[in-house]
């Protein structure tokens, strides 16, 4: 009877269910039903003994794909084993679907049509659909053992699946009604069946839907699908909700057919998502990505209307010190605070965002040119500085504000907020409070490119660093006991800078510890990369006296290294003889010494470093600065100060480093003076991980004289 259902109303003649038979691995015919009126047993002879193969027929490439087919006239198809069968009985059209348990094809439905049907892509979908969900009622009758009681006609099939189907005619009055559409709409049957669909759509959108049915019914004859759309479903108790639905056409009657789905759940984790995504979820705020839409919609809506575009970028200053002497928890609660203080003299329209870190911006709404800017950082300031309490205890906050205007300092999103980030620094440096941008902030760059350092915050995440590498190998025999670790940035305009180009204005600002953190986690995966490809190397990499002053370094350095699993002991971190002098650093290095690593002095003798210091600080290598090894064959007191400087080494029990050797003399003279380790373009130039990989392999056991 569920063939019959199907048949009678879609309009078929005759309908076949055939079941795979998977111990012969065929296809056996196990119903049909034929309209009455027409004497067709000699067809149903013919099917009765009747099997196919996987892929052969139509049933049979049903079977093999899973996917809807249909032959438009059975007369015309030679392959058929039943052609002539078929013209005799009057049958044309035959279409036929599989019946799918997950994706399992259990069975086939074949029905023929006494007219030429045409099918198209739409109702081949939709045909598949109920495939799937005919096979799910009948895997659960055959749980069961029910499957040959069962009387059900198409109804019942309906009656089980989950989604809610409705049956609408020609004048847009639902004919069906199922039990999950009753549990949907709130709906009983009698209270809907006979009345329009319309009801059960939200006011405002049943005119966009009436003309998508209406044109559903004027499809002809064919089976046409609309696909899956959303709209605002209306309960009986009218509340809405977002529902989703696919309408089509099946059959020559003059129905529409629609599958409805409440899909609240589905949508609130979606917009959940959306807000995550575009918010930060320590303060509430707006978070980078969102901002940056604001201020591109802003631009094209000031590009359209001739109206200036502000950005005010807010840094807070001395919040480290809060997080040091109080606690990350209570940094964070004065990141709310502030959070708060900002939107609080902020209109509810402008958008107010939380940058990054301790970095928050503002795009106010509406015209904003320097004027209005200059006042709204004032507000922010006054609210700002205030003081704090965190547990009882005065916290004092001050902040740092740079102003940039479109088009009056720049004309897109990332060029603005780069020169607003310019101003903000100019601001700390004048503990003005805030600064507007301007060119003399560029650091005598007026030829209009953007300062380096204002840029330098943006290619750290967009991927615009790279790293080098210099070998450093035994004086003796050639063989490399680790590498340096140069970074340069590959900038979009002005080409490979080297670190002298960036490093230096990164030192005066807080940018220096991201770039250390990227350049230590690159350096420590490309060790792990080359000790999985057999080569066996250190990596030295360089510090910054800021970065001695970060309390949080030498957790994030242990951190790093169990990230990579490298040997503590092949990590190398070199400090300058300036740096060391600085008591603050003391206690830096000897936590960073108690992790494993290694600590180098780097360019040694050009500094002020006392023997005090050396003995006392946890360093394990000196590496003599380049100025005065290239000067070794040419001038004797070159000569002298190298030779003293690595007889000082020694005794203090140190391994001494050569840099800059650049030539095989030079060379000579160091190893006769017992020097260590040598480094310089002679042995190797700094190379991409990629070029250095072959050089380090072919040279980890070979003996001899270095070459270039």
């Amino acid at each position: 009877q569920v063939l019959q259902g199907i048949c009678e109303t879609l309009g078929w003649s005759v309908g076949e269910f055939w079941v795979v038979d998977n111990d012969a691995n065929v296809l056996r015919r196990e119903y049909e039903w034929h309209r009455p009126g027409k004497d067709l047993a000699f067809y149903e002879e013919a099917g009765r003994a009747l099997t196919f193969a996987r892929g052969v027929g139509l049933a049979g490439r049903v079977w093999a794909t899973g996917r809807p087919s249909s032959i438009r006239d059975l007369a015309s198809d030679r392959d058929s084993p039943r052609a002539a069968a078929a013209t005799k009985a009057g049958l044309h059209t035959k279409f036929a679907f599989a019946v799918t348990n997950g994706r399992k094809v259990t069975g086939v439905i074949a029905l023929f049509s006494n007219e030429i049907r045409t099918l198209d892509r739409g109702t081949l979908r939709v045909m598949a659909g109920i495939g799937s969900q005919i096979g799910q009622f009948i895997e659960r009758r055959r749980a069961e053992e029910e499957l040959r009681k069962s009387g059900n006609r198409i109804r019942a099939i309906l009656d089980n699946v989950a989604d809610g189907i409705v049956t609408v005619d020609e004048r847009l009055v639902i004919r069906s009604y199922n039990p999950a559409a009753e549990r949907l709409f709130g709906y009983a049957p009698d209270e809907v069946i006979g009345k329009e669909f319309a009801r059960l759509i939200a006011e405002p959108y049943r005119a966009e839907l009436k003309p998508q049915l209406r044109g559903c019914l004027r499809a002809n004859g064919r089976e046409v699908s609309l696909g899956s759309h959303e709209t605002s479903g209306l309960r009986k108790d009218d509340s809405t909700f977002p529902l989703e639905f696919n309408l089509g056409r099946l059959g020559p009657q003059r129905l529409v057919v629609g599958s409805l789905r409440d899909v609240s759940d589905r949508k609130a984790e979606t917009e959940a998502l959306q807000y995550r995504a575009l918010h930060d979820a320590l303060t509430g705020m707006p978070n980078r990505t969102f901002l940056r839409e604001r201020l591109e919609e802003a631009i094209r809506a000031g590009e359209r209307e001739l109206k200036p575009v502000g950005v005010l970028l807010l840094d807070l200053d001395g919040f480290k010190s809060v997080n040091d002497s109080l606690g990350h928890e209570a940094g964070d609660r004065v990141l709310q605070q502030v959070a708060q203080r900002m939107r609080s003299v902020l209109r509810k329209a402008d958008t107010v965002a939380r940058y990054g870190g301790d970095e928050f911006a503002v795009v106010p709404l509406g015209a904003t040119d320097v004027p209005r800017a200059v006042v709204i950082a004032e507000k922010l300031l006054q609210a700002v500085d205030a003081p704090f309490t965190i547990d009882d205890q005065p916290v004092n906050i001050k902040v740092s504000i740079g102003i940039a205007v479109f088009p009056q300092h720049a004309d897109d999103a990332d060029a603005l907020m780069r020169r607003a980030d310019v101003a903000m620094y100019a601001a700390k440096r004048a503990r003005s409070g805030f600064s507007v941008y301007s060119i003399d902030q560029e650091g005598g760059d007026h030829d209009g490119r953007l300062p380096l350092i204002g840029k330098l915050r943006y290619a750290i995440d967009q991927f615009e660093l790279l790293l080098h590498y210099q070998p450093i190998v035994a004086s003796g025999d050639g063989h490399p006991l680790k590498v340096e670790a140069l970074v340069r940035w590959g900038h979009p305009n002005h080409g490979l800078l080297p670190p002298d180009d960036f490093i230096p204005s990164a030192e005066q600002t807080d940018l220096i510890k991201p770039l250390t953190a990227w350049v230590l986690n690159e350096a420590l995966g490309q060790v792990h990369a080359w000790s999985k490809a057999g080569i066996d190397i250190g990596v030295s990499v360089n510090l910054s006296a800021r970065n001695l002053l970060d309390a949080e370094l030498p957790d994030a350095v242990a951190e790093l290294l169990r990230t990579w699993q490298v040997p503590p002991e092949k990590l190398s971190l070199e400090i300058t003889e300036r740096t060391i002098i600085a008591t603050e650093a003391e206690e830096t290095l000897e936590r960073l010494h108690a992790t494993g690593v290694q600590i180098s002095v780097d360019d040694f003798g050009t500094g002020y470093s006392s023997l005090t210091y050396l003995r006392r600080l946890p360093v394990r290598e000196i590496k003599i600065d380049k100025s005065f090894v290239q000067d070794m064959t040419t001038n004797r007191d070159g000569a002298a100060i190298v030779r003293s400087t690595i007889d000082l080494g020694h005794n203090l029990g140190l391994q001494v480093v050569a840099e800059g050797v650049e030539d095989e003399t030079t060379a000579d003279l160091l190893r006769e003076y017992g020097c260590d380790f040598m480094q310089g373009f002679h042995i190797s130039r700094p190379a991409a991980a990629s070029s250095l990989g072959p050089w380090l392999r072919a040279r980890a056991g070979v003996n001899g004289a270095l070459t270039a």
